[in-house]
């Protein structure tokens, strides 16, 4: 029975994950670059120096929104910086092959124009609630942009929420964890499972500040730990690079053969896999953080859009490839195994019995904070659905936040106890994912022309007039 339920979901990931969204998510990347004359590149040092120095800026003190710069963006890297960066690349290496780390990189870099597109129109298309708190994501300019011309964007972001709100019910996080620390310290995964839960529930119950507040203090001290250890092991296996990236450059574009226990993968797989697990882990074109940073206090929507360039940087080529690079140079990559459990093997490969134990801990940390971000973005879906009955929409906040880790915990037991597969789970996670890329995707070339006019008003400005700030949230471009 599961071997058929694998194998109908692995049928109906080829469809979604066929060319049609790989072209697509690919190409919408190159098309925004090029339109642009490749300004995530030609703006990548200003973009980190911004990023890195926006919360100084005294004039947002003054500026629309409820959370600082930072805080918006930790929310969204903490939500990316996940289950994707440690079980999904893993997964990734396990099911593709090395070359899979190549498409990574390939998603990633024209992804930093893609985030770039995506946030800067939430911000632009952003709302005010009635308390005067500023909220959006791509509904919103599914709704403000494409609805002033065509009624698709109700299909579309019914569609689009329908995706996200998958995520809530199979709570890749929860499963992840729960198996690290199992794996870790051989505490029965229903138990380890229950605490995870409780302790995303003492940070989600507080609202969408207090998740602001956690993951801006969480962020730094969970990167900068991995970042360390990671460059550690890679650090002394520094002599076993080359053939590494030998390996992944020559696999990213040839089929991997059975090896140890890695049972091969076509080169059709290690591209689409490559690309899934990007988009999982970054987000650029999955429209999900965009709603976390429609809240920031800004004086452009581009300035707050730098920070879309800041996250898929950060977040693939630093901290995934840290990842793929210590499971590849310490060789447990044929190994058989995937998820966290591959990271643990590969981390204890390289820094002993420490590193199996440190890792258990690091994934805590990342989902711990991916969960509690991730609640904002289901708080902003619930609320604008039910955005015409402000009462009905204050309940289901309220009940969602108060019930918000169940579905996590009824899913890991039933997938325990049933024996699931890991790579069942990554299945339905990939359906999930797919379907609001596509229609997120959509919505933004739809909005091309809008975005281009933002992004001219924004370096007018820069050009023109200096420091002034000229743009108005009420001025229609």
């Amino acid at each position: 029975m599961l071997a058929l339920v694998e194998n109908t979901l692995s049928t109906l990931v080829d469809i979604l994950w066929g060319p049609s969204l790989l072209i697509s998510l690919i190409g919408t990347g190159i098309w925004f670059t090029l339109i642009t004359k490749f300004w995530p590149v030609r703006y990548f040092g200003k973009a980190m120096r911004q990023c890195l120095n926006m919360d100084k800026d005294t004039s947002l003190s003054k500026a629309p929104g409820i959370v600082t710069p930072y805080q918006a963006a930790s929310i969204a890297i903490a939500g990316a910086i996940g289950t994707g960066n440690i079980g999904g690349v893993a997964s990734a290496i396990a099911l593709g092959g090395p070359g899979v780390l190549f498409w990574m990189w390939v998603t990633a870099i024209v992804g930093m124009a893609t985030k770039l597109v995506e946030i800067t129109l939430a911000v632009y298309y952003r709302d005010k609630k009635v308390n005067g708190d500023t909220w959006g994501g791509p509904t919103f300019y599914m709704e403000k942009g494409i609805g002033k011309k065509t009624k698709l964007w109700i299909p579309l972001a019914w569609t689009f929420g329908l995706g996200i709100m998958i995520q809530y019910f199979i709570s890749l996080e929860n499963f992840t964890v729960s198996e690290a620390l199992t794996e870790a310290f051989g505490i029965n995964q229903i138990y380890t499972s229950l605490f995870y839960g409780f302790m995303c529930a003492i940070v989600v119950i507080g609202g969408f500040k207090k998740v602001a507040g956690f993951a801006a203090k969480m962020l730094p001290l969970m990167s900068i730990l991995y970042v360390a250890a990671g460059l550690f092991i890679i650090a002394i296996n520094v002599h076993k690079l080359p053939d590494v990236f030998a390996l992944i450059i020559a696999k990213a574009f040839t089929p991997c053969a059975a090896i140890g226990g890695f049972a091969g993968a076509s080169l059709l797989l290690a591209i689409r896999t490559g690309i899934s697990r990007s988009l999982f882990s970054n987000e650029a074109g999955w429209g999900a953080s965009p709603m976390a940073h429609a809240s920031a206090k800004t004086n452009h929507p581009v300035e707050q859009g730098l920070w879309g360039i800041f996250e898929v940087f950060v977040d693939t080529m630093v901290i995934c490839t840290i990842t793929a690079l210590v499971i590849l140079v310490t060789g447990e990559w044929s190994s058989g195994e995937a998820g966290a459990t591959l990271t643990m093997r590969s981390f204890r490969s390289g820094m002993g019995p420490m590193g199996f134990y440190f890792v258990a801990f690091v994934a805590f940390l990342f989902s711990w904070t991916t969960s509690t971000s991730w609640s904002s973005y289901f708080q902003t879906l619930l609320e604008h659905a039910f955005r015409s009955k402000p009462k009905v929409a204050a309940k289901i906040d309220r009940l969602m936040r108060m019930c918000y880790v169940l579905p996590g915990i009824l899913s890991t037991i039933f997938i325990v106890n049933i024996g699931i597969k890991t790579e069942i789970v990554w299945l339905v996670s990939d359906i999930a994912t797919s379907l609001p890329t596509y229609v997120n995707l959509f919505a933004i070339l739809f909005l091309t022309k809008k975005f281009l006019a933002i992004l001219k008003d924004y370096e007018g400005k820069r050009v023109l007039w200096g420091k002034e700030i000229f743009y108005k949230y009420d001025k229609e471009i």
